[in-house]
């Protein structure tokens, strides 16, 4: 994406665009399949049904998120709006590695059998979390005294605050999986709705007796 958008290379965003339609194909047709999954489940399985409706409500989130920045980004481009700066590009990289990363420290957490490490993800969601607040208020303060383009601003703006939210979807499926690996007490996850931590309802509907 970034790249894309730095280069204002229309082909590698509509390339994007194919990716995420092709994902949204599959979680369409998972949740498609809801009612075969639950029908054939064992009876000593019956709890899998809501780890499963649960994860995929999740993978849906951040289908949603991943379409919502690919769509906007081409759309951006196709009408040969302006280019967003060095410093907005090199922030959106930024972003990009911050988010991406819990995913790939999760599942390398996973295949080592490491549920300190897994822990460790989520003891750093804070710092993202403030890392990523740091670019809106940044851009929110850019927007007041520097900005120009109107198109190119809410552009970026937009990617911040949707890139917020793809960050705490990723984060609530690793605490979720977390949680079922390791029982552990109710965790505080922060919704992408709420300015202040809050119990998800993921949280409560997991909790071992």
């Amino acid at each position: 994406l970034s790249e894309g958008l730095a280069k204002h290379d229309k082909s590698l965003l509509k390339k994007g665009k194919k990716n995420i339609n092709r994902l949204t194909d599959n979680v369409d047709e998972l949740r498609e399949n809801i009612f075969y999954f639950i029908k054939n489940l064992e009876e000593s399985s019956l709890s899998a049904s809501n780890f499963y409706i649960v994860i995929l409500s999740l993978i849906q989130d951040i289908t949603d998120d991943l379409e919502y920045i690919v769509k906007k980004s081409y759309k951006h481009v196709n009408n040969d709006h302006s280019k967003l700066k060095l410093s907005q590009v090199r922030d959106l990289q930024e972003i990009h590695e911050l988010t991406n990363s819990i995913f790939q420290d999760a599942m390398e957490a996973f295949e080592n059998n490491s549920i300190a490490k897994l822990e460790n993800v989520l003891n750093n969601r804070s710092n993202i979390v403030s890392k990523l607040d740091e670019k809106i208020n940044a851009q929110i303060e850019r927007t007041r005294n520097e900005e120009t383009s109107p198109k190119n601003a809410t552009l970026y703006f937009n990617i911040l605050l949707k890139s917020k939210d793809l960050y705490l979807h990723k984060l609530n499926v690793v605490s979720l999986i977390f949680r079922v690996c390791k029982p552990v007490s109710l965790h505080f996850i922060w919704s992408p709705k709420q300015k202040d931590p809050l119990p998800d309802f993921y949280d409560l509907r997991l909790q071992s007796p």
